[in-house]
């Protein structure tokens, strides 16, 4: 492969928020994201909040808008990536409606999240997707969550969920802080192994 760090791409899937939104396109310029990819329902990145919020981010980060995830999907694809992160802001949600606690649910997905820093950001091309502030992820996100995996042009995609763990009595994060506690790590992990070949 080559010596600079493989790229992340972030998804944002319904964040509807502007300041959210500019606030997670100013990190993902910070952490030297190679392109973000908007999937239904995100606020208009031009939006008057979201460009204030962004600070001129929103003119230097590549944007691609996805009318599907499918889409989304084969935007990554055809971009080296070939596995996904979708992050989970909510406790004991392992992104598929499934809860971690309780009873077993025959809805699971084949792997339970994983905390975001057991993650090595820099192994390979990977993608991080922020769900919305209400909902969390589409339902189409979650189905292919639940099946751990999925066929884009006859590449297999892997898709896992991630989290960060919080002491109890916290619920959720805020989209935009859950996205960039997340893309920092990456950056963390880059700047730690500049020369990581993918």
């Amino acid at each position: 492969g080559d010596c600079h760090s493989p790229s992340l791409y972030l998804v944002l899937d319904g964040v509807s928020d502007p300041g959210n939104v500019g606030t997670l396109l100013r990190s993902s310029l910070a952490v030297g994201v190679a392109g973000i990819v908007l999937l239904e329902g995100c606020c208009d990145v031009f939006n008057p909040k979201a460009v204030r919020s962004a600070m001129s981010a929103s003119f230097q980060v590549p944007l691609f808008h996805a009318g599907s995830w499918q889409e989304g999907l084969e935007i990554l694809q055809r971009r080296g990536v070939r596995t996904v992160y979708a992050a989970t802001m909510i406790v004991d949600d392992n992104g598929d409606g499934s809860n971690t606690s309780g009873a077993p649910d025959r809805t699971k997905s084949k792997q339970q999240s994983v905390p975001y820093f057991d993650i090595d950001w820099t192994q390979e091309s990977s993608a991080l997707v922020i769900g919305s502030e209400g909902n969390g992820l589409s339902p189409e996100l979650r189905q292919t969550l639940l099946q751990g995996q999925t066929e884009v042009n006859h590449d297999v995609v892997t898709i896992k969920a991630t989290h960060i763990p919080m002491n109890e009595g916290i619920e959720s994060l805020n989209a935009a802080v859950c996205g960039s506690v997340i893309l920092f790590e990456y950056s963390r992990q880059s700047l730690k192994n500049p020369t990581r070949s993918s």
